[in-house]
């Protein structure tokens, strides 16, 4: 149970850092865009990096922690890329002074959420299978 607390925690880390403090002006601005496709993902790519790290740690196997690894550079790309084309095409979502700006960021930050969850149930799940091994 605290491995699971513990992996989650460490997860969510991953993802602020990413997020927020190793976000780069340019990555910013192409995911308010969609546009510049290789500053998103630089950005997916640092999110993966991250918690591969996390996962190979806390003892995930090699082929599960690398197609996790996976579907969070393919998820976090797709995401980022969506919500910078919503923003472009209907500007209201790209106003950080509207509502709707916040709605879709809400949106965008509880789709990367379930991914981390679903990350951490497949982990959990390839943990629990090595223990008996």
């Amino acid at each position: 149970m605290m491995t699971t607390f513990t992996l989650i925690i460490s997860l969510l880390v991953c993802h602020f850092l990413a997020d927020y403090c190793l976000t780069t002006k340019q990555m910013i601005e192409a995911k308010a865009t969609g546009e510049k496709l290789q500053h998103i993902a630089l950005h997916a790519a640092i999110h993966t990096v991250l918690m591969g790290i996390v996962l190979l740690a806390f003892g995930v196997t090699t082929p599960i922690a690398a197609a996790l690894s996976a579907f969070e550079y393919i998820t976090h790309f797709v995401i980022d890329y969506c919500k910078g084309l919503l923003g472009r095409k209907f500007p209201t979502l790209g106003d950080n002074t509207k509502k709707p700006f916040w709605i879709l960021y809400g949106l965008d930050q509880l789709l990367h959420l379930i991914v981390i969850i679903t990350i951490v149930a497949f982990a959990i799940l390839d943990l629990t299978h090595n223990i008996g091994t």
